[in-house]
């Protein structure tokens, strides 16, 4: 199970949240590409705002999902009255550090969906990318980026053949999201020791190998920047799981510091959590600091939640909530 003290439980991120100065283009990107629904389009609830430390902002939301899961959405959100609103991430390079860096979605034909993507002007950090995590996992992958420099890797599976998505027809639900640490073990460390989650896999190579990598790291210098990547998830699943990636050798940007909403990006992941008051306590007597307290709030589809925040030692804000009318765990 997930960590949990006698009275909550986390699950993995069924939720990342995008603030955008358009909606169009990332409608045109998970909708129009990405065979995407709207769930749900309304204003943002004022007390989440003030939260984010906006009182007075305005803003509308739009809730995107894939047809057949009731996980993996994105949010847009667009503030009015919001400045001043930095970017998350800006004019990145994947070997910086800080916030969140990507979200995955898997294809069936990456070369078919890296044109379709390109065709809206979004562009990747090289080609797409043939990449085996050792002998037991081979895909294709292409890491582009969008409007308010968000993200996605397309990952294609090669072998062995994919399990659980015959669901997928263009993007699949959102199923990971990573971060890029300059510690890896101080990062570990806050999601095994304080949230509890598990690890689903590591992979650890001293460097790239020759020729074009996934990173777009120039081949001169790919074999002296390693790469050392955990995924962990609450329940050791590859659903809703967070990606950690460390280059050792790679001395790039530290992005920690505007890594957070209201700001224009990859703002947020949520998390259900059952027993969300006392995650607060718990945290809290391990000595981390909320981001932000327990709040209560509307957030759609679910009604009145109560939300906590917190942030990754490398920035990441993280939102874990509950509705209020959930059952107490027994």
């Amino acid at each position: 199970m997930a960590m949990q003290g006698p009275s909550f439980e986390v699950r993995g991120f069924n939720e990342a949240v995008l603030i955008v100065r358009d909606e169009r283009p990332h409608l045109d990107c998970w909708v129009g590409v990405g065979g995407f629904e709207l769930r749900h389009r309304g204003p943002v609830d004022a007390r989440l705002l003030a939260a984010w430390g906006r009182p007075g902002a305005t803003g509308e939301e739009w809730l995107l999902a894939h047809p057949a899961c009731a996980t993996g959405f994105v949010r847009l959100v667009k503030l009015a009255g919001a400045a001043p609103q930095a970017d998350v991430r800006p004019d990145d390079q994947c070997w910086d550090s800080g916030g969140i860096f990507d979200l995955n979605v898997r294809v069936l034909d990456l070369q078919r969906q890296a044109a379709r993507l390109r065709a809206l002007h979004w562009h990747g950090a090289s080609p797409p990318i043939a990449w085996d995590f050792g002998p037991a996992l081979k895909v294709k992958e292409w890491l582009v980026r969008g409007p308010d420099n968000v993200r996605l890797a397309l990952i294609e599976r090669v072998a062995p053949p994919l399990q659980g998505f015959d669901h997928l027809r263009e993007f699949s639900q959102v199923f990971n999201s990573s971060q890029i640490v300059r510690d890896v073990d101080a990062a570990l460390a806050f999601y095994r020791d304080v949230l509890g989650f598990q690890t689903v896999m590591h992979y650890e190579r001293p460097g790239f190998p020759p020729g074009a990598n996934l990173f777009g790291i120039p081949p001169g210098l790919s074999d002296r920047i390693g790469l050392n990547l955990y995924i962990v998830h609450p329940q050791g699943q590859n659903e809703g799981s967070i990606e950690l990636v460390a280059n050792p050798g790679a001395q790039g940007l530290d992005l920690a510091a505007d890594a957070r909403p209201p700001n224009y990006g990859m703002a947020a992941l949520r998390f259900p959590v059952r027993g969300v008051a006392a995650l607060a306590d718990h945290v809290r007597a391990l000595g981390v600091e909320p981001a932000v307290p327990l709040s209560t709030l509307t957030l759609a589809p679910w009604g009145t939640v109560r939300l906590l925040a917190l942030r990754a030692p490398d920035g990441a804000w993280l939102e874990f909530v509950e509705p209020v009318d959930a059952p107490a765990l027994s």
